[in-house]
């Protein structure tokens, strides 16, 4: 059999399917797995978790949000406005969906800002969703056409909905992603490695759902293949933030980044304080040999730690690498990010790659995974992956030249 015929057969089966699967049951399953998750935000939190304030709050906030999508499927299916394919049900979902994206959206910023949202911004998101809301309720009261039939007038406010939805959505991004930015350089600074696998998952959640914001005023008004396509993967990047918003805030990686941010908080306040200067340059020439014996006394401490070989111990934060050098944590910090290394990981990583180009050429009998071991990195994909970076090739093919 051709791979046409195949697939033409595929095809097939996937279609009978999706015609024994009605909408209503779409919509059942759509309540039931988000009120699931809205149970599971609410009872199921480990003890550690409620040690945590940001996200002990947090996750009521996104347990708003799941419950008003659940509620929105419960709503569609009792009055059954999809499966009359009128408008109303593009209304009900801009009513409960929108406030429902504000609320996941504002929990994953609650927890990236350690619950320090301004009270502003909960006002411009909500004010942008109250005049959404406003416009379509009071069209579909004013018009004067039953719900049960389609009214061109409350199709047009519900495209002011959409692009609505879209602007709320858009600065709420802008919000994350200015937090996300500090949340990354935080713990770049901080750590002896990339550590981007901690909080990855806030990244591709913020984007996709920003970027299927976007879609809503091109979608919502469809029919068929393309609005089960887009309700699909609605669907399925609200039921991603949750469950890893959940898995991040009950697992250690959340008091990994938050100690990094922290650490960057303090030490950028301590040099805050710690920098006078005398407004008419009269301290300039006092500043210029400061700064000058401050960078001598780190390049000396880095040399007598680098001698030490203090770097192949696993896990180390730029506290521990100040403590061990005996300086200050923002003299350090600032000496890396004037120097070509730019912060702990570059230095760090840099030095234990020269030890395991020596280590691979005089010690063949060893493994890859002992060779990475020996010099620092936890992992040997991430050996590999930083050797090949930094070298142009692999720890074996090293070895063997």
């Amino acid at each position: 059999m051709r791979f046409s015929d195949i697939f033409l057969c595929h095809l097939s089966e996937l279609s009978y399917l999706r015609s024994m699967i009605t909408i209503g049951e779409m919509q059942i399953s759509g309540m039931l797995t988000m009120l699931m998750l809205s149970v599971m935000m609410m009872l199921c939190v480990p003890r550690r978790s409620r040690r945590n304030g940001s996200f002990a709050k947090a996750r009521w906030i996104m347990a708003a949000g799941t419950g008003l999508i659940s509620l929105q499927f419960l709503l569609q299916y009792i009055i059954g406005f999809r499966q009359m394919g009128v408008t109303q049900a593009v209304l009900l979902n801009l009513l409960l969906f929108t406030p429902a994206a504000l609320l996941c959206s504002m929990a994953i910023l609650y927890v990236q800002q350690q619950g320090h949202i301004a009270r502003k911004n909960w006002i411009i998101g909500g004010g942008i969703y109250g005049i959404s809301a406003l416009i379509l309720i009071s069209t579909a009261l004013l018009d004067g056409i039953p719900l049960q039939k389609e009214s061109r007038v409350l199709r047009m406010a519900e495209y002011v909905g959409g692009v609505l939805y879209v602007v709320m959505q858009s600065y709420i991004f802008v919000l994350q992603l200015k937090s996300y930015r500090m949340l990354s350089q935080a713990v770049e600074e901080y750590y002896d490695s990339e550590r981007r696998d901690l909080f990855n998952w806030m990244g591709l959640s913020m984007k996709a759902m920003t970027l299927l914001a976007f879609l809503v005023p091109l979608i919502i008004f469809m029919d068929g293949r393309p609005l089960v396509l887009f309700s699909l993967a609605y669907f399925l990047c609200i039921s991603y933030s949750a469950i890893s918003f959940y898995s991040y805030g009950i697992s250690e990686n959340m008091m990994y980044v938050e100690e990094a941010e922290n650490e960057n908080a303090n030490e950028n306040d301590n040099l805050n304080e710690n920098d006078n200067y005398d407004v008419d340059g009269g301290n300039r020439n006092d500043n210029k040999t400061k700064t000058v014996l401050q960078r001598q006394r780190v390049e000396e401490a880095l040399e007598q730690w680098t001698a030490s070989e203090s770097y192949r111990e696993h896990n180390l934060t730029i506290a521990v690498v100040a403590r061990q050098m005996g300086l200050p944590q923002k003299q350090l910090q600032e000496w890396l990010r004037q120097s070509e290394y730019k912060k702990l990981a570059g230095l760090v990583t840099t030095l234990r790659i020269e030890e395991a180009k020596r280590i691979l050429k005089e010690h063949p009998d060893w493994s890859v995974e002992s060779v990475a071991d020996h010099c620092g990195f936890n992992d040997r994909k991430y050996f590999h992956q930083v050797f090949l970076q930094y070298t142009g090739t692999t720890p074996a093919k090293f070895q063997q030249a």
